[in-house]
C-alpha cells in the first residue's frame, strides 16, 4: 500500500473530521466564555445586595424619624438640647445636671466646672457668656433665668490668706499650692517645674512666666507668696560650661557662648560689671538685671 493510500479518506470520514476541528476549537474557547460570564453574574449579585442593603437603611432612617418625631426632637437634634428645661440658677452654686438639664453640652459643663474649681467665679451675668464653648445663642436663651448670689470672693480670699499665712516660693510643695483658691493640680505642678528650671523665685512676679497660667490667675495669688533669695541655686559662672549656662531659662546657647568665649579669653570673671563689657549685642544692660541675680562669681 502506498503511504499515500494512508492519508485517503472518504467524503464522510473528510466531515467527520471537520467537525471534530470545530468541537476541539470551541473546547478551547470555552473556559475564557466561561470566566465571562461568572465575572457579569458576580457583579449583577454584587449590585443586587448593595441596592438591597441601600433600600433597608433609608426605610429604618423613615422609621426612626417617625419614633422621634412623636417625642417631639428632631434626628439631628443634639442629645444634651432635649427635654430642656429654663428654670432660675445661679452659674457659681448649681450642679452639672442641673446645667444638663438647661441644655448644655457636656463639655461647656466641664468648662464651667473647671473655671469654679480654680477659684473663679462669675460675679455678673456677662461673665457667665465668657465660658469658653459658650455660644451667643445660649447665652441669650439662658441670660433671663441667670440669677447670681452676692459675691464673697474677696471676703474669702481675705478669710483664706489670713489662715494659710505668707508662703515662701521657693519651699512650697505641691500641696500647699493647690490650697490656694486658683490653684489647681496642674497650675502647681508647672510653677514647681518652672521653679525647678530658674534655680528658684527671686521675686513672687515670676510667676506670671509660668507657662499657661492666666494673667487674672496670677492676680489673685500673688499675695499668697514671698521668694527668698538665698534659697536660690546659683550658676558658677566661672565653671559651668555652655551647657549649663543655657540651660537657664534666660540664657539662650548664643549668649552662652558670648559668656564662655569670653570666660575663656579673659580669665576668670569677677563681678556683674565685669560681664557687662563681654561685647556682644544680645548682651544688654537689662540682661545682667535679670540674670545677675542667678550668677556666682
Amino acid at each position: 500500500m502506498a503511504w499515500k493510500d494512508a492519508f485517503y479518506f472518504t467524503r464522510s470520514q473528510q466531515r467527520a473530521l471537520l467537525v471534530l476541528v470545530c468541537l476541539v476549537g470551541c473546547l478551547f474557547f470555552v473556559p475564557y466564555f466561561g470566566k465571562y460570564y461568572q465575572n457579569k453574574s458576580s457583579e449583577e449579585l454584587v449590585d443586587t445586595v448593595f441596592l438591597a442593603e441601600v433600600a433597608a437603611f433609608e426605610a429604618s432612617l423613615v422609621a426612626y424619624d417617625a419614633v422621634v418625631a412623636k417625642k417631639g426632637y428632631s434626628r439631628q437634634q443634639p442629645k444634651q438640647y432635649r427635654n430642656v428645661k429654663l428654670v432660675n440658677f445661679d452659674p457659681n452654686t448649681l450642679d452639672s445636671l442641673g446645667f444638663i438639664s438647661l441644655g448644655l453640652p457636656h463639655y461647656v459643663v466641664r468648662n464651667i466646672f473647671s473655671y469654679r474649681r480654680k477659684g473663679g467665679c462669675f460675679s455678673t451675668v456677662e461673665a457667665f457668656s465668657k465660658v469658653y464653648g459658650l455660644t451667643h445663642e445660649k447665652f441669650t436663651e439662658l441670660r433671663p433665668y441667670i440669677q447670681l448670689s452676692k459675691p464673697k470672693q474677696v471676703e474669702s480670699v481675705q478669710t483664706r490668706r489670713a489662715s494659710v499665712g505668707l508662703l515662701e516660693l521657693n519651699a512650697v510643695d505641691s500641696l500647699d499650692l493647690v490650697n490656694i483658691p486658683g490653684i489647681g493640680p496642674a497650675y502647681a505642678k508647672r510653677i514647681l517645674a518652672y521653679r525647678k528650671k530658674l534655680g528658684g523665685y527671686v521675686h513672687v512676679e515670676q510667676i506670671r512666666e509660668v507657662w499657661g497660667i492666666r494673667p487674672e490667675t496670677v492676680d489673685k495669688i500673688l499675695s499668697f507668696f514671698y521668694a527668698d533669695v538665698s534659697k536660690v541655686n546659683k550658676i558658677a559662672i566661672n565653671r559651668a560650661g555652655i551647657d549649663r549656662l543655657k540651660s537657664h531659662p534666660y540664657i539662650n546657647f548664643y549668649q552662652a557662648k558670648a559668656i564662655f568665649e569670653y570666660r575663656r579669653n579673659k580669665g576668670v570673671i569677677q563681678s556683674i560689671e565685669e560681664c557687662k563689657k563681654i561685647d556682644d549685642e544680645s548682651l544688654t544692660p537689662e540682661f545682667w538685671v535679670t540674670i545677675g541675680p542667678y550668677l556666682e562669681f
